[in-house]
């Protein structure tokens, strides 16, 4: 997980911001929304270039969520990508595989600052859900940013343990 932490971090420090879209597009990313009827996202390397498709139904926040663990995809996963062009679809659908953990845990340390998560869950009219929705994101993103806080000392327990397929709920 440090590895994914520390590019994580390396990118915002690097762009100075934790906004995907704006990384998308300092890294040349492009971000298109298209209608994936169920699908919510997808990476695509083609052609020497570099795509997040994201679906054009979802809402703000979600899109929000989408970029950022598909820009976790163009980070870890490429390779799987260039090796194989059916690669898109395993990343896609294959919610419980490594590549999917790996890119949620990418997408909670972008979208989740430590001192946000922890000024929330100290808050004593704060729980583990209303803090979630304060950031607007799903339950299991913060369950993500837990087990990351966890790794760093923090005492924390999440009344859920998410799997990597939270995205295709």
């Amino acid at each position: 997980m440090e590895f994914i932490l520390r590019e994580a971090e390396r990118l915002i420090q690097k762009h100075k911001t934790r906004n995907p879209f704006e990384i998308a597009d300092c890294l040349n990313i492009n971000v298109l929304y298209r209608p994936l009827g169920k699908l919510k996202g997808i990476y695509i390397y083609t052609r020497r270039s570099r795509y997040i498709c994201i679906n054009n139904d979802l809402d703000s926040p979600a899109r929000r969520l989408v970029c950022a663990h598909e820009i976790g995809h163009d980070r870890f996963h490429r390779h799987l990508a260039k090796m194989n062009p059916q690669a898109q679809e395993l990343i896609s659908y294959d919610m419980s595989s490594k590549p999917e953990r790996e890119a949620n845990v990418f997408a909670a340390e972008i979208l989740l600052p430590d001192d946000e998560v922890i000024r929330l869950i100290n808050d004593a009219e704060m729980n583990f859900f209303r803090a979630a929705r304060e950031l607007y994101v799903p339950p299991e993103l913060m369950d993500f940013k837990f087990q990351i806080l966890k790794s760093r000392g923090y005492r924390l327990e999440a009344p859920l343990n998410a799997t990597g397929d939270f995205l295709k709920k």
